[in-house]
């Protein structure tokens, strides 16, 4: 062994501030951040921007309004895109999904992570080619 091993297997790339608004090139646990904005008694991830980063599950994003995807890739598939998306009963609410609003993930990789939101957005999602 070469030295401690981080989340994605990826030596040095977790976010070293868990409260930055602008992550760039680190591997994060979408669930450990929602730790974090919880212990401020926030109930959703806002206002936050990563590039280059992998975001980790096992975990659903409820992806709310004012957030955006340029380049990213939505994670593996099993050869079905539809295997990443949750049909929620409530676009708004979703127990157990942790919810992002206002963030941009730019040149991002998801990794076990399914998304569920609005229907305008799961259908943008399912219209995805999947490789």
């Amino acid at each position: 062994m070469t030295g401690p091993f981080q989340p994605g297997g990826r030596p040095g790339r977790i976010p070293l501030d868990a409260d930055a608004l602008v992550f760039e090139n680190v591997d994060i646990s979408l669930f450990d951040l929602y730790r974090t904005v919880m212990a401020k008694n926030e109930s959703v991830i806002r206002n936050r921007t990563f590039r280059g980063c992998q975001i980790e599950g096992p975990v659903v994003m409820l992806v709310q309004p004012g957030t955006t995807f340029n380049r990213t890739n939505f994670g593996p598939t099993e050869g079905d895109i539809r295997n990443l998306v949750l049909h929620p009963a409530s676009p708004d609410r979703v127990i157990g999904a942790i919810p992002v609003a206002d963030c941009a993930f730019e040149n991002c990789q998801f990794m076990g992570v399914g998304f569920t939101g609005a229907e305008l957005f799961l259908k943008q999602v399912l219209a995805l080619e999947t490789f």
